[in-house]
């Protein structure tokens, strides 16, 4: 006799053996006791779940004749021909590979004659969804009024794809993916009678990777009897599936988090040179970072949680991740998944997946401590009532304004035309007619204003030499200074060519400059200033000051 795989032999042959669909179970029974079959049914729900053998388990009730309770004998040969695929009653007709109108004709067609052996004639179309078009109307119309003897159960994986019209004539049932707790229990049941020794972490493992699949799960036990024999081993597991052991992703992980970025590096080329698939690598450490940070959040809002029973982890992994949880702060783990997360995306991108796992692990590693916004709050509380009698805006939640020197001014009187203040008055004023000349002006030197004369100097060669020099520019000047001293002013350009006249005579620009150093080190050195580098434990990277304007008179 050929060996007939585990998940075929596990096959569930009641209703009370399917796992986790006791809505589907129990509204069937009650069904069938009472009398209230209806002619159509359609079953929806993830792959491996038990949506095929709920309908030969349905099939098998409605067909044998002790079926009348709700539950099938599975001792006559109406149930074991079902159970064989081999009954004239039960047809199992697979919708991929019968999805034209043709295949629904004739399904209509044969339809018609009665059942041989029992009352009903069932029809079970697995993967329903893969019909045509065409063929769900060809469908709707013995779906809606079929024979008393005649029932249709549907199975698929993809309902969205059915049309409304077909949904609507069926009793819709939603098959549930298997709890991976019950599907673990379910798995180690079927190990001690299949008397195969295998470790509780390698069995959580199988039921990790089914993803909720039944058949999934029984098929990689399969695998692991035929690769490992009898005594089964979580490094058995790794070794079937390609998967990176547990220790190598805790090692990356506490590496990382405590900052030690040479023994990381060093840990990855390791990991290369064992020919490990980068990509799961990357996958599985994304998953092991999504448990750590619900891990921590669970830790922060109840400490005694029963952990294992909220995580799908092992003891062992809840104590590992526990120590974790310990290293970082609960934002910085929010960052750290934001970038892993980020990371995988662009992983789909690149021939080059290492460079993205390290350089993703680069930014986790740089991640600095960040300070609770409740905690910079009580440090802004703290600061105002530190400054409350001198600086009350702060009490306002306003920064305060540093006080600074005034800027000297100096009014125009009479003809005083030697002033400084003077010249600073005359390019404020250019500033506001002319702009660009003012600009010019500012890279000059004031000498003197006498005679109706101004002299200002610009270095030997300079382009601002050249500007001023321009016939617009000068005749711009000579008519606004005119206007606004009252008195025909002429200008008269001089080349400063010695560094004694340079150091002597000193241009708005360079006023400004000082003035702005001036401020800087009087903000730096400012009380208020100091006492907030000190409460923030900060570093001030640089002070910008605003515009410094200049006074002009109306």
């Amino acid at each position: 006799m050929s060996y007939l795989v585990l998940a075929r032999k596990w096959r569930p042959q009641y209703f009370s053996d399917l796992l986790g669909q006791e809505h589907v179970c129990q509204t069937l029974t009650n069904a069938i006791k009472h009398d209230r079959m209806a002619h159509a049914f359609l079953f929806c729900g993830p792959r491996g779940v038990g949506k095929t053998s709920a309908a030969r388990i349905l099939a098998k009730t409605l067909i044998c004749p002790r079926g009348k309770s709700g539950k099938p004998c599975n001792n006559c040969a109406i149930c074991g021909e079902i159970s064989n695929g081999a009954s004239i009653d039960v047809i199992e007709i697979d919708g991929a590979s019968n999805n034209g109108v043709d295949s629904i004709r004739e399904l209509r067609e044969k339809a018609c004659y009665l059942p041989a052996q029992g009352i009903y004639k069932v029809y079970i179309i697995d993967e329903v969804h893969m019909l045509s078009q065409s063929a769900f109307n060809a469908l709707l119309k013995i779906l809606e009024e079929p024979p008393p003897h005649l029932k249709f159960i549907f199975a698929t994986t993809e309902s969205y794809k059915i049309p409304v019209t077909i949904i609507s004539r069926c009793q819709r049932f939603d098959f549930k993916k298997i709890p991976l707790k019950m599907l673990e229990g379910h798995l180690e049941k079927i190990a001690s009678e299949e008397k195969i020794t295998i470790e509780k972490d390698a069995l959580l493992k199988i039921a990790k990777e089914a993803r909720g699949s039944f058949r999934d799960a029984l098929s990689l036990l399969d695998q692991a009897i035929s690769f490992a024999q009898n005594k089964i081993t979580l490094k058995h597991l790794h070794e079937i599936l390609g998967s990176v052991d547990e220790e190598v992703l805790f090692n990356i992980l506490e590496k990382t988090f405590k900052k030690e970025a040479i023994p990381l590096l060093k840990h990855l080329a390791d990991i290369y040179g064992q020919g490990h698939d980068v990509k799961q690598l990357f996958s599985e450490l994304l998953d092991l970072l999504r448990s750590l940070l619900l891990l921590k959040l669970a830790l922060q809002e109840n400490k005694d949680a029963a952990l294992d029973q909220i995580f799908d982890l092992t003891d062992h992994e809840i104590s590992r991740l526990k120590e974790f949880a310990s290293l970082i702060s609960l934002e910085e783990l929010d960052l750290a998944y934001q970038f892993m997360f980020k990371g995988i995306q662009d992983m789909a991108y690149t021939r080059h997946p290492q460079f993205v796992l390290e350089t993703t692990l680069i930014k986790i590693l740089q991640l600095k401590p960040l300070i609770p916004i409740e905690i910079l709050l009580e440090r802004v509380e703290a600061l105002q009532k530190s400054f409350k009698h001198h600086t009350p805006t702060a009490l306002l939640g306003q920064p305060p304004v540093v006080p600074l020197s005034p800027t000297k001014t100096a009014a125009i009187q009479g003809t005083n035309l030697a002033s400084n203040d003077l010249w600073n008055k005359l390019v404020e004023h250019i500033k506001v007619k002319r702009p660009a000349l003012a600009a010019i002006l500012e890279h000059g030197y004031f000498i003197a204003c006498d005679q109706n004369k101004v002299t200002i100097g610009f270095s030997q060669n300079s382009v601002f030499h050249k500007l001023i020099s321009e016939k617009d520019n000068v005749s711009s000047f000579q008519r606004i200074v005119s206007e606004y001293l009252n008195m025909p002013m002429s200008l008269h350009i001089a080349e400063l060519n010695s560094d004694h006249l340079k150091k002597t005579y000193k241009n708005i620009v360079q006023e400004n400059e000082k003035e702005i150093d001036g401020i800087k080190k009087e903000a730096l050195e400012h009380e208020w200033v100091q006492t907030t580098q000190k409460i923030f434990d900060a570093d001030i990277i640089d002070v910008k000051v605003s515009k410094i304007e200049k006074g002009v008179d109306s």
